[in-house]
């Protein structure tokens, strides 16, 4: 990936973070910081990387091109409640995804039901089809809300919907790790492997509904049931993968995955305890926190220097102020204002530090 493209991205993804705590400094602004947030570090940041790590080009092509700045309007649309151009823009965001989709795959992911295709391929496929399902699905509940009215429902709020926008970012994640996965395939691993695509898959998509019709007990279960998986994946990922860089950082972004896990159980288990309602807000700050900027970075950085590994950088302080970053700054920074500046500086400097690591065949030529 060129310079410019590595420098685009970490302004972008700097901005992302800045607006996640402007929302919480002045929530009334006439654009959503919210969204913003989202947006431009799930949609925009993470789909063009979607489309990049698909491709396998060393570049960003014509077609991310056009995705990233299509991206940028719908972003910039929908923070300012101008729905008519979010709609318009959604189509040929749609149509860009499922043309690398097809392209790469196929129209229907009969790849899912093989268990001939290699499951990093399919978390592929599974993440390109959840972005295009997510820019489908984001167009109706816009079209319904605010034009048709032909059901209203709390749950289906257009904000509550565009968090989605992570899953993509997660599913090319568990991509990226399986792709190192793939060296030993016996009938244990291969079953394992089969469990571990539709229970992530069709696990998240089942939490959804129960999320969207509000069945505590269902959800606690499930949510239960999605974290034993990643602690398999997590196990089975330490056994079987080549011990390389991007295995160092993989295994953080699964113990932030886990640690994800479990803050949204706690965090649906808070409202059977009345008195510790009062904690919610925290749980869903840092809830929010691990998983976009803990385990979905994880593998934003791996998918940016895919072609570089390895990357001459000391892995262990990286990681450090990763986690410095994630589990105090950001949060703390969500209410003191001092705080969010320094966590901005410090998230700069680690997109700096991984994106700049010269690699060790640059090293070798100088």
């Amino acid at each position: 990936m060129s310079f410019r493209a590595k420098l685009i991205l970490g302004a972008t993804m700097t901005l992302a973070l800045s607006f996640g705590f402007l929302h919480s400094f002045y929530p009334d602004a006439p654009v959503s910081f919210k969204r913003l947030h989202v947006f431009l570090f799930n949609l925009l940041t993470g789909g063009s990387l979607i489309l990049y790590y698909t491709e396998g080009s060393a570049v960003f092509t014509r077609k991310i091109q056009a995705y990233f700045l299509l991206a940028l309007l719908y972003a910039l649309s929908a923070a300012s409640s101008w729905y008519v151009p979010t709609l318009v823009i959604s189509i040929p965001l749609y149509i860009i995804v499922e043309s690398v989709r097809i392209k790469r795959f196929s129209w229907f992911p009969v790849d899912f039901f093989r268990r001939s295709t290699p499951t990093n391929e399919r978390f592929n496929h599974a993440s390109l089809l959840c972005l295009s399902m997510g820019i489908a699905i984001a167009s109706l509940i816009i079209l319904n809300n605010k034009y048709l009215h032909l059901f209203s429902y709390q749950k289906l709020a257009l904000d509550v919907f565009f968090l989605g926008y992570s899953f993509p970012i997660s599913l090319i994640t568990m991509s990226v790790m399986f792709s190192f996965m793939n060296l030993r395939d016996g009938r244990l691993i291969a079953v394992l492997k089969e469990f571990a695509f539709w229970s992530v898959n069709l696990g998240v998509i089942i939490f959804f509904l129960f999320i969207i019709f509000d069945f505590n007990i269902a959800k606690i279960t499930i949510a239960t049931i999605l974290f034993f998986s990643v602690f398999m994946i997590f196990f089975l990922f330490i056994a079987i993968a080549p011990r390389i860089q991007q295995k160092t950082f993989l295994v953080s972004g699964m113990v932030f995955l886990l640690f994800t896990a479990l803050t949204g159980i706690f965090y649906i288990l808070l409202y059977y305890y009345p008195a510790l309602l009062k904690y919610h807000e925290f749980f869903l700050l840092l809830h929010a926190m691990v998983s976009l900027y803990g385990w979905n970075l994880i593998g934003l950085f791996v998918i940016i220097r895919w072609n570089n590994f390895p990357i001459k950088l000391n892995s262990a302080m990286t990681i450090a102020l990763h986690w410095l970053i994630v589990l105090f700054l950001a949060p703390l920074g969500r209410y003191l204002m001092p705080i969010a500046i320094i966590t901005v500086i410090a998230y700069a400097v680690l997109l700096l530090i991984v994106f700049a690591g010269r690699s060790a065949e640059e090293e070798a030529q100088n």
